[in-house]
């Protein structure tokens, strides 16, 4: 047998801008000259962005002399699927777009994941630029280029790591948006600042008010602490093969309840009830003090986080999905558990991923299903 060795140089670095401030869609045409050239951008979004902010984008773009299309899609979780990605992936098609062409991918994190993974897959990938338009898409779902789509066995089992050229984030996105959708991206800051930094956690709960009053000075710094802590996670570990793991605190359980809810229950809830289960995991074995577990347990309370939703779903059903988690393996899920408040446990590999045995997991969902 003749054996013959591919060896393929590595790829250069990619290095590309996050953009912030309010009122950045005005300049959003200046930005993509900027940027790589495109003979043609099309914007994905969802039937309720594109009323609100898309329509107007595209006269915006046009009149600034650039060639734009608009494709868009149900907004929902449910539609984050393979036949969503498909059909969009057909329209591209039809409108005979090459491989010159830039997919701006324009509304919250279903959108930014969806249309990121019709960029990565088209004609073998293509550029694309996320414009995050909620707030949990701002600090989460559009950074690190983790992109993909829902399967009937569980939330982002089929994906890809496709970075954008840029990601434009214009904090005026979130004045209509309503409480609920506050909070639901509120979860995803608490969760890294949980892990990572307790000074922003206690500034975001002093604060928790003028947030939801919608201070856009706040946000804008709450916006900009949490993507300054994942930007520097996605960096350290791109793939996910170990730190990454800690960005994904509390959605273990939380990625569980949101599947089992059919997705109406809402991202940022779900995280935050995954949040609860995985601190009492945590304190169940020792690692998180009592009085930690507590702070964080009223802190939920004080985001409308109501434990009772837990009530709604069989233990057995949550700890069976467990186990198609992205961090599960050899038919074992591991967890990031937390050491203290903005602190997560390694072990002595310097590893993020543990082992918890299901009976303490079963514990730790029956301490909030009485």
């Amino acid at each position: 047998m003749k054996t013959l060795a591919i060896k393929l140089l590595p790829p250069p670095p990619k290095q590309y801008s996050i953009f912030m401030a309010q009122g950045l869609l005005k300049s959003l045409p200046k930005i993509l000259k900027q940027l790589k050239p495109a003979a043609r951008y099309v914007i994905i979004t969802d039937n309720i962005v594109k009323k609100i902010l898309g329509d107007p984008l595209v006269k915006s773009l046009k009149k600034s002399g650039l060639t734009v299309d608009l494709i868009s899609f149900p907004a929902g979780e449910k539609n984050k699927n393979e036949k969503t990605h498909s059909k969009l992936t057909q329209q591209m098609l039809a409108k005979k777009c090459g491989r010159d062409a830039m997919i701006l991918a324009l509304g919250g994190g279903v959108v930014g994941d969806t249309a990121g993974y019709v960029a990565a897959t088209y004609m073998r990938g293509i550029p694309y630029v996320q414009i995050p338009t909620s707030f949990l898409a701002m600090v989460d779902s559009s950074i690190g280029g983790k992109v993909g789509v829902d399967t009937p066995q569980g939330k982002n089992l089929i994906g890809a790591f496709w970075h954008p050229e840029a990601i434009i984030v214009d904090i005026d996105c979130l004045k209509n948006l309503p409480r609920e959708q506050l909070i639901n991206g509120l979860m995803e800051s608490v969760k890294i600042f949980l892990t990572y930094d307790k000074s922003f956690f206690e500034f975001t709960k002093k604060n928790w008010k003028r947030v939801l009053a919608k201070n856009p000075q706040l946000l804008g710094k709450i916006i900009a602490r949490a993507i300054e802590l994942k930007i520097g996670v996605v960096v350290r570990d791109e793939h996910d093969l170990n730190e990454r793991m800690v960005v994904n605190w509390g959605h273990t359980i939380g990625h569980a309840v949101e599947h089992l809810s059919n997705y109406k229950l809402l991202h940022g809830y779900s995280v935050a009830l995954g949040i609860l289960v995985e601190s009492k995991i945590s304190q169940l074995l020792g690692i998180l003090s009592e009085k930690d577990f507590q702070i964080i347990r009223d802190t939920m309370v004080q985001f409308d986080i109501d434990e009772k939703d837990l009530q709604k779903f069989k233990i057995s059903d949550i700890v069976k999905l467990t186990l198609m988690d992205k961090k599960s393996g050899n038919g074992k899920v591991k967890y990031v558990l937390l050491e203290k408040i903005g602190k997560a446990k390694k072990d002595a590999r310097g590893m993020f991923g543990h082992e918890v045995d299901q009976k303490t997991v079963i514990s730790a969902i029956k301490f909030f299903i009485k």
